[in-house]
């Protein structure tokens, strides 16, 4: 049985297991295609855990963290209502297609109604149809304003 939970990061194995996690998310072809840098590793637990909007929430079955997504709170101005964004997901390889993802999105969407959030948003990449079709069956759909404007893009500008 899958369960999930909100992680600790005063909790070691939480810590190794987010480092692990986010680790194999950069290295996977859906990732950045190799792994996080010594310096990211060094400072991002200690970065996230001074950021109580970033939510970190890790997927365990029997004594394994098999799973592992990253929402952080935002704000919807046209509901006047906080949202939560997912912004990372990641399942070991060996767990796809086992009900993990599900299982992550549903403790995230109760989590969301228990906020008082309107929506969960999240990206994918264009390339990405396992899991864009895995997003569908749960429900989301590409986001749009209205009918005239079309599908928002998800874009970014490096600063460094």
């Amino acid at each position: 049985m899958i369960q999930v939970i909100r992680a600790d990061y005063q909790n070691t194995v939480h810590r190794l297991a987010i480092l692990e996690l986010i680790d194999l998310y950069a290295c996977d072809d859906m990732g950045q295609g190799k792994p996080l840098s010594a310096s990211v590793q060094s400072r991002l637990l200690d970065d996230l855990s001074v950021r109580p909007w970033v939510h970190i929430f890790l997927a365990i079955e029997k004594q394994d963290t098999i799973g592992v997504a990253v929402c952080i709170e935002g704000f919807s101005t046209f509901n006047s209502a906080p949202l939560i964004n997912i912004h990372d997901v990641y399942v070991k390889p060996e767990f796809r297609r086992h009900g993990v993802a599900s299982a992550l999105f549903a403790h995230i969407e109760a989590t969301a109604h228990q906020s008082g959030c309107c929506k969960l948003t999240l990206e994918v990449l264009d390339g990405n149809l396992p899991a864009q079709k895995a997003y569908r069956k749960i429900g989301f759909i590409p986001y749009t304003v209205n009918d005239n404007a079309g599908a928002a893009q998800f874009w970014h500008k490096y600063l460094k």
